[in-house]
């Protein structure tokens, strides 16, 4: 049995016996795995919090660890939930392709997308944004904590995926410094020839980002002037999902929506 597979085995196990918990001896005979090999696992897991061993009898139980994994799918899955009407109201007024992206830890990804079926501008659920080209992986770029957000920048591979794409660093930090100072990300054919977008983050619970709503079209219909016309309506989407998720949007955001008199929280 392959070691993902021992491991998949005493998780399931521990699950199914989680309130008397079991001993390595029982782990190993329940699932004919030997001994020393089941103490190995089990000491990796304990390790890393996905078991707990109670000190009293050594009997095993699971780990808290699977807590935080739960909590982040209840959220990702909130924000999807969230979002969809946002979306619904901002295609309609739009009449663009629009979605929401998550981000999961090391790349956005599409999770909810409203678009006309006849447009050659198609996003699927599940395709992949990356972090610094697409607009909405520079969405969430921005606002990563500093350490996370210069070890991508300095120490990933910017690959280049049309001659506008930004594969210098230096370059790439100082679009990211923009997207935070205003919260609207642009892409200008960085991703795709011929294909601009424009995010806006969104935060959680905890005041992290988790991901962005985009709007995506042709760099004739969705031109630059016309990014900036949406941009004032993404990002009071943006506010309103991360307030219903229990979020404190960044206030120099709100500032700025203020001056401007645009602001309109329903």
């Amino acid at each position: 049995m392959p070691s993902i597979d021992k491991i998949h085995s005493i998780l399931e196990l521990l699950r199914k016996y989680y309130k008397t918990g079991l001993t390595n001896k029982e782990i190993s005979s329940a699932l004919n795995i030997p001994p020393s090999t089941c103490y190995r696992i089990l000491a990796s897991l304990k390790k890393y919090d996905y078991i707990y061993q109670r000190k009293s009898d050594m009997r095993y139980f699971l780990g808290f660890a699977h807590l935080r994994f739960a909590e982040s799918v209840i959220e990702s899955v909130d924000a999807a939930a969230i979002c969809l009407p946002y979306l619904e109201d901002l295609h309609r007024e739009t009449e663009e392709t629009v979605f929401f992206a998550l981000y999961n830890g090391k790349q956005c990804v599409a999770m909810e997308v409203c678009g006309y079926i006849n447009t050659r501008i198609s996003v699927g659920r599940g395709e992949i944004m990356p972090m610094h080209c697409a607009s909405s992986g520079k969405a969430v770029l921005a606002f990563l904590p500093e350490r996370e957000k210069k070890r991508y920048i300095y120490e990933s591979e910017l690959k280049a995926y049309t001659k506008n794409t930004i594969i210098d660093p230096a370059r790439l930090e100082e679009n990211i410094k923009e997207i935070y100072r205003t919260g609207v990300a642009y892409n200008f054919q960085e991703f795709n020839n011929g294909i601009n977008a424009m995010s806006t983050p969104i935060f959680d619970s905890q005041n992290r980002v988790i991901g962005a709503l985009t709007v995506v079209g042709t760099s004739v219909d969705l031109d630059e002037q016309q990014m900036k016309e949406y941009s004032e309506q993404f990002l009071e989407a943006s506010i309103e999902i991360s307030n219903k998720l229990g979020a404190e949007f960044p206030p120099w955001i709100i500032e700025n929506l203020k001056k401007q008199g645009s602001l309109v929280i329903k």
